[in-house]
């Protein structure tokens, strides 16, 4: 049985947007899968750039999870499990794109956020303007670089990360550092084109 589950906006609990999936009851998915539904979907936000496509990717993620509920349980971390598996669907999904290319009009929509209530108008266009810049150079990044900072800033180290990648740690490492500086400068172009980039999330 599957059920609606509405928008977390504080991304607390195991509410994800707009996902369908299984119904938790106390069985193996409640245990194994949503304790780290928050971090599938923030990390499918930032690797697609908009919620719809995220709450598919999860929802791809989860309906595989239900398949393989054993194979799951049996691995000491269901999280870099799942961040694995969604991987592989992201990478799926971009190579039938780029087999198959469409066209769109749509403006990708940001992932919901909650403004401050010390912060007064000028602070607040200010952020929105910031965050929006950042939203749109980790866009412009290819999908390798995305995934790598997306897991990134949910706090993985190299070792975990490549146990998710599969991707060696001198390898990741430099590709790690080769992403870091294609962000700062697809920031630092849009503040500055005559600016020199500046590494970010530099931390090993």
């Amino acid at each position: 049985m599957y059920r609606y589950i509405p928008l977390s906006r504080s991304f607390k609990g195991p509410a994800i947007a707009g996902v369908s999936v299984p119904d938790f009851g106390k069985g193996p998915f409640y245990t194994l899968v949503a304790p780290h539904l928050d971090r599938l979907f923030r990390v499918a936000c930032r690797l697609l750039g908009n919620t719809a496509d995220a709450r598919d990717l999860v929802q791809d993620t989860c309906l595989i999870a239900c398949e393989n509920l054993p194979e799951l349980a049996a691995s000491s971390n269901p999280d870099r499990w799942l961040l694995r598996v969604q991987r592989n669907r992201f990478i799926d999904r971009a190579r039938r794109r780029q087999r198959a290319p469409v066209v769109t009009l749509r403006v990708p929509a940001r992932t919901e956020r909650l403004a401050s209530t010390d912060a007064g108008p000028e602070e607040l266009l200010l952020r929105d303007d910031d965050e929006r810049a950042l939203d749109l150079a980790f866009q412009q990044l290819d999908e390798t670089h995305r995934l790598l900072l997306s897991l990134r800033a949910e706090g993985y180290g190299l070792a975990e990360i490549e146990a998710i990648t599969g991707i060696g740690k001198d390898v990741l490492r430099a590709r790690l550092h080769r992403a870091r500086r294609s962000l700062a400068h697809h920031l630092d172009a849009r503040e500055d084109p005559t600016s020199q980039p500046t590494l970010v999330g530099s931390k090993t």
